[in-house]
């Protein structure tokens, strides 16, 4: 049986196998090479400034600013590939609606009934969908976490006053999450605010 196997099979090649010892070291090599390029582009501003303090909240920032800027380039794709099903939920609601609206005028509860569950259906699947579009521009966040995790897990900062409970300080995430929130709300503003000075300009 084992003479039979052999020969059915083939002799093996082992330059054509998943694991080959050199594509597996290369795919590494172009891995590591990825991991250390980002890196050595994350850590860059950190040492702009001599004082190490301004280099940690420049640093900080700057990654809150590409955390922030990438979430919203995710969400801005993501929209734009669920566009016509979140216009086909929100004019299948005001349909609905609309129709439940003329039904209770009319009297009929249960025509009412049937057609606004249809409406509570749509919009619940509107809103979901919403969510979930939102939601895309949120997962850069615990990749900033993790980097800093490996970067700055032994850099405490005091608190005035001395807490009781955070008498060793806290980390970096006490400081990322609080300047993430303003640097997204910043951001927001800019971008509304160049949209409307865009819009201005074409109008004149």
């Amino acid at each position: 049986m084992t003479i039979v196997f052999l020969v059915c099979v083939g002799p093996f090649e082992p330059t054509r196998t998943f694991f080959h010892p050199f594509e597996l070291t290369l795919k590494m090599d172009i891995f590591s090479g990825l991991i250390s390029g980002v890196d050595q582009f994350l850590i860059a501003p950190y040492r702009w400034p001599k004082n190490p303090m301004v280099g940690w909240w420049l640093g900080t920032a700057a990654l809150a600013l590409w955390a922030t800027l990438l979430g919203r380039m995710t969400m801005a794709f993501v929209m734009r590939m669920n566009l016509s099903h979140l216009k086909e939920g929100l004019a299948e609601t005001s349909m609905r609606h609309t129709q439940s609206m003329n039904a209770l005028k009319a009297g009929d509860k249960a025509s009412y009934k049937a057609i606004n569950k249809l409406a509570n259906d749509a919009y619940g699947k509107t809103f979901f969908l919403q969510v979930a579009m939102a939601a895309a521009s949120l997962w850069p966040i615990p990749l900033a976490l993790g980097w800093l995790q490996l970067r700055f897990s032994a850099v405490r900062f005091p608190l005035p006053g001395g807490v009781p409970l955070l008498h060793e300080g806290v980390g970096y995430a006490f400081v990322f999450i609080p300047l993430y929130i303003l640097v997204r709300i910043l951001t927001a503003k800019a971008v509304n605010w160049m949209s409307r000075f865009r819009n201005d300009n074409t109008e004149v």
